[in-house]
């Protein structure tokens, strides 16, 4: 049989649960939110760190899942596809409940600009959809109109901006159909779609920091957690490591929607993920109404003003005192 592969020796203290044990969530005296492992009585975890693709092939028996707790797939030596997605997930959904799932260090972008396109001309649809019921209306106020020469007019400059909106939204269509066709392809696209495909979710723990992992995606996963919540079995995320995803302010937005509706996520991990004072308050205005969230680390982006942050800070804890925030 293969022989086990070396677990990574990319390991952050604080970040991720260590070896054949489960994180849980302390506040320490300084008040200052971190990690701390708690034993598992003996359960282990299948270590697939550095793992080439026959040598995951050959470990991921589902079969063989009941005898570990977690699996650890950081930085692989090679790709995924929709194989060793499927299997990978195949593998989880038959550990027992609670496990960690570590894909950190693996590059789950597509490596193109697929994703960013993608999500800027999803911005113009709306934006142009907006544009094109605007002027709808203008054209069904014109019949209003008791001047025959103005009510033309309005009628006029109405169709043409109808046709050019309309013009604009059918090859912005194309466009996305295309890139959908690549989406669906890419590393974290077959990722996310086995995780919400599962019969029973067993992950809880969620590692995929340093996974190239753009704002496209992640609104992929936050719809795919919300909808792991609103089942009746399987487990629910609670856990979620997004260090060093280039994310940006843009993904801000997901970020707070996911704390605005989840029931569930205690820990959001959102280290070095290039957000400015923006992005900062964005997340914190998803944490007014929350009532699962333990502890939320932004901290290491440095295009933030600590001084922005603390008031945002201070503005949300007029209505939420309990979830720990790390700054700086």
């Amino acid at each position: 049989s293969s022989q086990p592969v070396p677990s990574s020796s990319h390991e952050r203290e604080g970040a991720r649960p260590q070896g054949h044990r489960t994180p849980t969530l302390t506040v320490g005296a300084m008040g200052c939110g971190e990690f701390q492992p708690q034993e598992d009585n003996g359960e282990l975890t299948l270590q697939l760190s550095r793992a080439t693709r026959d040598q995951l092939l050959s470990r991921l028996d589902a079969n063989e899942a009941p005898s570990f707790r977690n699996l650890d797939l950081t930085l692989l030596r090679c790709g995924i596809d929709a194989e060793l997605a499927e299997r990978a997930f195949s593998f989880c959904g038959a550990l027992p409940a609670g496990a960690v799932l570590r894909l950190a260090h693996n590059d789950l972008g597509s490596g193109t600009d697929c994703e960013q396109r993608l999500f800027e001309l999803k911005v113009e649809r709306e934006q142009r959809e907006a544009e094109k019921a605007f002027h709808r209306k203008k054209k069904s106020d014109s019949s209003k109109e008791k001047d025959f020469a103005a009510s033309a007019q309005m009628r006029r400059t109405a169709e043409a901006g109808i046709q050019e909106a309309t013009s604009r939204l059918e090859a912005i269509d194309e466009e996305l159909a295309r890139l959908d066709v690549r989406k669906a392809e890419t590393p974290w696209h077959l990722l996310f779609s086995q995780l919400e495909g599962q019969c029973r979710n067993a992950v809880r723990f969620l590692d995929l920091s340093n996974c190239g992992l753009h704002a496209t995606g992640l609104a992929m996963l936050v719809n795919t957690v919300l909808e792991l919540e609103h089942r009746a079995e399987g487990e629910k995320v609670s856990w979620l490591a997004l260090d060093g995803n280039d994310l940006g302010d843009i993904g801000m937005g997901t970020v707070s929607s996911l704390l605005r509706l989840t029931g569930f996520v205690e820990v959001l991990q959102l280290r070095n993920v290039g957000i400015t004072d923006q992005g900062v308050s964005q997340v914190l205005s998803g944490l007014v109404a929350n009532k699962s969230l333990a502890l939320l680390d932004v901290r290491a982006n440095g295009l933030c003003s600590p001084e922005v942050g603390k008031a945002a800070l201070a503005g949300m804890r007029r209505f939420n005192g309990k979830v720990e925030v790390l700054l700086g």
